[in-house]
């Protein structure tokens, strides 16, 4: 009884013993792992819109200027506008004289390298006599040099030019030089697209008159300007019955 005694305390102060061991206060080793550990990530960010890209300046710059037309050309480069009330009267006519030849090349200068005379562009528009435009026509011009003389063997100042859309023409020369009987002139032929044909006569204002045989007409006087470069312009529109 004695032995079982003994035993019973020894194993009462193992119980009591291991208790007291026993700590449920984390270690400081876990306590300083869990306060090193990083704070938890968010698992999803909101991506950053993206920006869209800016019209570049040029674009911009293009887009306007083909949507904004031409300006109009300067009075230099520009032929007689179409007038505001039609004339309804059609283009004297002229004798053709006697220094004619046909089959003209084409051409819409006369000017050659070294040729003496003062510059001159002759040009304006072709209309029917309800000034609607004749694209197309064919402007024929032969006239004498600064000396008042013609070329009989060739063509030196002889050329046609054809009328564009709006029927506007343009031939560069000289002026005309005088001689006996005439005031200074320059012969023309329009010729229109259906076959029929002005023959007239285009005279320069302020010229003297040295017209004894009667063809002059105030009415083809040209309406003279000066371009850019200091050469003249004299322009006549032609009305033709169609």
């Amino acid at each position: 009884m004695q032995v079982l005694n003994r035993t019973l305390a020894a194993v009462t102060v193992l119980f009591v013993l291991s208790a007291c061991t026993t700590n449920t206060t984390p270690s400081p080793n876990a306590t300083a792992t869990r306060a090193a550990a990083p704070a938890p990530t968010a698992t999803q960010t909101a991506p950053a819109p993206t920006p869209q890209p800016a019209t570049p300046a040029i674009l911009a710059a293009t887009t306007l200027a083909e949507a904004t037309p031409s300006a109009t050309p300067a009075l230099a480069s520009t032929p007689s506008a179409a007038p505001t009330a039609c004339a309804a009267k059609a283009t004297p006519a002229q004798t053709e004289g006697p220094y004619y030849l046909a089959n003209p090349p084409a051409k819409d200068s006369l000017v050659e390298p070294g040729m003496a005379g003062t510059r001159v562009t002759l040009r304006g528009r072709v209309f029917d006599l309800q000034c609607r435009p004749i694209a197309g026509a064919k402007v024929d011009v032969w006239q004498a040099d600064a000396a008042g003389a013609y070329d009989l063997k060739g063509y030196r100042l002889r050329g046609v030019t054809t009328a564009d859309a709006v029927g506007a023409y343009s031939m560069a020369t000289i002026r005309p030089g005088l001689y006996p009987g005439r005031t200074s002139h320059i012969h023309v032929k329009v010729w229109l697209p259906n076959g029929k044909t002005l023959t007239t006569q285009v005279y320069f204002p302020g010229v003297a008159a040295n017209n004894t045989d009667g063809i002059y007409d105030a009415a083809l006087l040209a309406a003279m300007s000066q371009a850019a470069d200091g050469s003249e312009i004299a322009e006549l529109n032609f009305f033709v019955a169609p």
